[in-house]
Order: C-alpha cells, then sequence, then structure tokens
C-alpha cells in the first residue's frame, strides 16, 4: 500500500470510528460489477448476536478499502463493517452483531461501496444491495 493509500484508509476507518451510527448507507438504485454481499435468511434471535454475511471484492486492483452498511426494515442503518486490502481476503466472511430490542423482524439491507486505488488515483464504486429476511 503506497503512503498515500495508507493515509486514506487511516482517514476512513478514523471517520467510521469518530462518526459511529452517523454514518450514511450508499443510495439506492447504485449498482457496481466490483463485488457483492449476501447472507442468508433467518431467525432474528432473542438477546445480542453477530448475524453473519459474505462479502467478494472484484476491483481492478488488489489496494482497496471496503465499507458495509446494515439497513433494518425501519431504514435505519444498525450496523457497519470495513474491510482493508493489507489485512482482509478477497473473499469474506464477517457479522453484523446487534441486538433484538433494537430493531424488529423483516427485510433487511445490506448495501456496501468500495473504494480502490491504482498508483495515486483513487476511485469508488458502490455495490448492488442484497437483502434478506430475518423472522421472529
Amino acid at each position: 500500500m503506497t503512503p498515500v493509500t495508507l493515509l486514506g484508509s487511516v482517514l476512513t476507518t478514523a471517520t467510521l470510528v469518530i462518526l459511529g451510527g452517523g454514518v450514511a448507507a450508499p443510495a439506492d438504485g447504485v449498482t457496481s460489477s466490483y463485488g457483492r454481499t449476501h447472507a442468508d435468511d433467518g431467525r432474528l434471535r432473542s438477546g445480542c448476536h453477530t448475524y453473519r454475511y459474505h462479502y467478494v471484492v472484484a476491483t481492478p486492483t488488489h489496494d482497496w478499502t471496503l465499507e458495509t452498511f446494515l439497513v433494518d426494515p425501519n431504514g435505519d442503518t444498525l450496523a457497519s463493517g470495513a474491510f482493508l486490502s493489507d489485512s482482509d481476503p478477497e473473499r469474506g466472511t464477517s457479522g453484523f452483531r446487534f441486538c433484538r430490542y433494537s430493531t424488529r423482524a423483516g427485510k433487511f439491507t445490506i448495501r456496501a461501496k468500495v473504494h480502490w486505488y491504482n498508483g495515486s488515483a483513487e476511485h469508488k464504486a458502490v455495490f448492488k444491495p442484497s437483502h434478506f429476511r430475518l423472522t421472529r
């Protein structure tokens, strides 16, 4: 990773940490062929649990940063994740941790955006949103 991309990754991570839940999810209707997300349908269990999801990054270079956002049935961003090419695989599994009392059963949406770097140039793309259902 170049010094420019390292600085960009640090700033992105710092922004996620500072803003926490205030990070907005990417806009609707934008799609990308640079990756995807997926989660299986399941049960919304009582208490706090981690719900697994999968991601694939397919950018033209191997220097990237991925941000994921979980949107609940009410349209609220419930959780987020961040992945860096220096420490995370291009295909992987992660989880969103949240509590049943903070949401309701229904259709959940995973939104994701990826930044990739080619020399000193930065590019951004938004994945097509993926959906899954959690029932009680």
